[in-house]
């Protein structure tokens, strides 16, 4: 009797080891051969082909840097799956309020800014945000050109009460940080003084001018949109900055009106002048923007009346509640019958081919060939009260990736959302559907267990 109880004893202890070194292989195996199936329709869970090459050709160790007080379990998914991808790439989540340092040598501005480091450069991402999540485009993006730096020139027009370079709260000197965060050099360019715009201008933008252009201005500008360019018109109401008959060669006209919108309430005389975005052209410089805010303190609609040979969309489209507003000769407001409502454009992306030589190499291939140009009816939301204000900031950075042409086609990494499956029931199917469920269901579990009492009786 003590023989057979060893016995059993030793095969139970025998059995348990195998079982425990079983578990623990099949655990070594599935860390060190990791498998993940995405089984979404749309894929929502794997990295696109563009972002897992640029993670396998990584040159050295990167890492991204995400300064926020919590970690989103969104942003963790998609880091953890780059992650996946390449052993040189990692992520870490710092809470800028306790760790000041880290915060400062990275010259943090706000909560939720993202930067890429590798080596001894750096690179600022984007900010997310609780309606703006980080962006597996701009992320790839970002990678790509830390590896592959290029350098690209802005130009701010100046001379004709345009918005100051210099920091202030009516200023453009956040936007122009974060774009030499992107390692894009912006300089201010008077063109009554050099008569044409500078051969490097990737791309010139006019933000908030209050005085008319000289006419040899507008030649100026002219004559850069014959040639790969990009060209960035921020006007505001109640302006006359003298373009209108070079945007009307566009297809574009700057209306009159004043945007009233009973969405953008807040107190005081600003009340309903303060215009909300939520909707966005299907375009590379809001393809990510999906139901996000944008705001644009005292905005002019824009009239698109189309060009033959000239791509126009419209990339920020009011809600159908708001109204083209006039100012009367007391300076008030007043809707006109007549006057535009419903959704109105406050901004639009165009572009057009240009005439480039016939014989072309390689090299030349690689070089653009049309000229962009983007018409806002606002330029406050890019000024520094405003830029950091839901996502005013991405929507001017985005513009201006897109306005230079360094956009790379490779990198249209389209946003992924769910696919909507309902089921449409009529009221006879409803009714059907309830008495299964509410009585047919427990009836047959009812008589089951009637019968198996039944059986063993």
């Amino acid at each position: 009797m003590g023989q057979r109880s060893t016995q059993a004893s030793t095969n139970a202890l025998v059995a348990t080891i195998a079982m425990l070194a079983i578990l623990g292989l099949v655990n070594f195996l599935g860390v060190r051969y990791a498998q993940r199936s995405d089984l979404t329709e749309n894929q929502l869970f794997t990295l696109s082909p563009q972002t897992i090459t640029v993670l396998q050709e990584l040159p050295a160790r990167t890492k991204v840097w995400i300064f926020d007080v919590a970690p989103d379990p969104r942003d963790q998914d998609l880091l953890e799956n780059y992650q996946r991808e390449s052993p040189r790439f990692s992520y870490e989540y710092v809470n800028p309020q306790a760790e000041p340092g880290l915060a400062e040598r990275f010259a943090v501005r706000s909560l939720g800014e993202v930067h890429l480091e590798q080596g001894e450069e750096e690179r600022f991402v984007q900010v997310v945000t609780p309606e703006g999540r980080l962006s597996e485009r701009r992320l790839t993006s970002a990678l790509d050109q830390l590896t592959n730096p290029t350098e690209t020139k802005v130009y701010f027009l100046q001379g004709h009460g345009e918005r100051s370079l210099q920091p202030g709260r009516e200023a453009a000197a956040v936007a122009i940080g974060r774009m030499e965060d992107d390692n894009v050099i912006a300089e201010p360019l008077n063109l009554a003084q050099e008569r044409q715009v500078p051969a490097d201008a990737a791309v010139v933008v006019i933000a908030g001018a209050k005085e008319e252009l000289l006419p040899a201005e507008v030649t100026a500008l002219r004559n850069y949109l014959k040639r790969p360019s990009g060209l960035m018109v921020l006007s505001d109401p109640q302006t006359d900055t003298g373009l209108d008959a070079l945007l009307q060669e566009w297809g574009v006209t700057l209306t009159d009106f004043i945007v009233f919108d009973p969405n953008g309430q807040t107190p005081g005389p600003s009340a309903g002048l303060i215009p909300v975005v939520t909707q966005y052209g299907d375009h590379p410089i809001t393809q990510e923007f999906n139901n996000t805010i944008s705001v644009y303190p005292i905005a002019r609609p824009i009239a698109i009346t189309g060009k033959p040979g000239v791509d126009v969309s419209p990339i920020l489209i009011t809600s159908d509640r708001t109204q083209a507003q006039s100012v009367n000769n007391d300076g008030q407001l007043e809707f006109n019958e007549g006057n535009p409502q419903g959704q109105l454009i406050l901004g639009v992306a165009l572009n057009r081919a240009i005439d480039t030589p016939s014989d072309s190499d390689e090299e030349t291939d690689s070089i653009p060939k049309e000229a962009r140009l983007v018409v806002v009816g606002n330029s406050t939301f890019m000024t520094d009260s405003w830029f950091d204000q839901y996502v005013n900031g991405d929507v001017f950075l985005n513009a201006v990736e897109w306005l230079s042409q360094q956009d790379d086609p490779s990198f249209d990494i389209r946003p992924k959302g769910m696919t909507s499956r309902r089921l449409l029931l009529r009221g006879q199917q409803v009714l059907l559907l309830a008495v299964g469920i509410v009585l047919v269901l427990p009836l047959i579990g009812f008589a089951l267990a009637i019968g198996l009492w039944w059986k063993r009786r």
